[in-house]
C-alpha cells in the first residue's frame, strides 16, 4: 500500500498543499490505474474545521480543492490530531486504504465505492480513549451504521488480517444500524 511520507510536525494546509501534490506522482508510478480512465474521483478530508479534497481525474491528475466539494464519492471527518498521528505513522494504517489513490483504483473496490451510499460512524477504542470518524459516501447521509472496535482491530481489517464477520462473531466489533450498508462496507475496509 502506498503511502505519504510526511513528517511529524506537518501541518493540515502543508500536507494538502504540499506533500500530497509533490508525492502523488511517485505514489501512482508503476500502478495500473485504468479503472479511473474517464471518470473524477473525489475524496474529501473535514478536519475539523478545515475541508480538502483530493479531486483526481483519470487516475493521473491530481487537483487539491481547499474547502471542499459537494458531494465527494468519500468524505473522511476526523479530528486534527487523529489525522496528523495517522499521516504521520503514529497510528499507521488507520486511514491508509482511503488516502492511496492507488487503492481506490482496484476495479471492484472502486465499484463498491460508486456504488456505497451512507454514513459509516466510527468509534475507535485504545487505552480507555475513543477516536471518532466518520465516513459520508458518495455524500448520502442515509442509511447509516454505527460500529464501535479496539483501534488494533480496525487496523488489522486494513491490513486484511481479520474480518469484520470474524470480529463480530469474536464479540470485538459492535455494530447499531443499517444491516444492509454493513455488508455493503465489509467490501470497502
Amino acid at each position: 500500500m502506498a503511502k505519504f511520507k510526511v513528517p511529524s510536525g506537518v501541518s493540515v494546509n502543508d500536507f494538502f498543499e504540499k506533500h500530497v501534490p509533490d508525492q502523488f506522482k511517485e505514489i501512482i508510478a508503476g500502478a495500473n490505474l485504468s479503472s479511473l480512465t474517464g471518470k473524477e474521483v473525489n475524496l474529501q478530508f473535514n478536519i475539523n474545521d478545515q475541508k480538502y479534497c483530493l479531486k483526481i481525474k483519470d487516475g493521473t491528475n491530481l487537483e487539491v480543492v481547499k474547502g471542499g466539494v459537494d458531494k465527494p464519492l468519500l468524505t473522511m471527518s476526523l479530528s486534527e490530531q487523529v489525522f496528523l498521528d495517522a499521516i504521520t505513522g503514529k497510528i499507521e494504517g488507520m486511514i491508509d486504504r482511503f488516502t492511496d489513490p492507488v487503492e481506490i483504483a482496484n476495479p471492484m473496490r472502486l465499484k463498491n465505492l460508486l456504488e456505497t451510499k451512507g454514513t459509516l460512524n466510527l468509534t475507535l477504542k485504545q487505552d480507555g480513549n475513543t477516536i471518532p470518524v466518520s465516513m459520508v459516501f458518495n455524500g448520502e447521509a442515509k442509511p447509516s451504521v454505527d460500529i464501535s472496535l479496539e483501534l488494533q482491530d480496525w487496523i488489522a481489517m486494513q491490513n486484511k488480517q481479520t474480518t469484520g464477520q470474524n470480529l463480530f462473531m469474536n464479540g470485538k466489533l459492535k455494530f447499531m444500524g443499517d444491516m444492509v450498508l454493513l455488508m455493503k462496507l465489509q467490501t470497502l475496509i
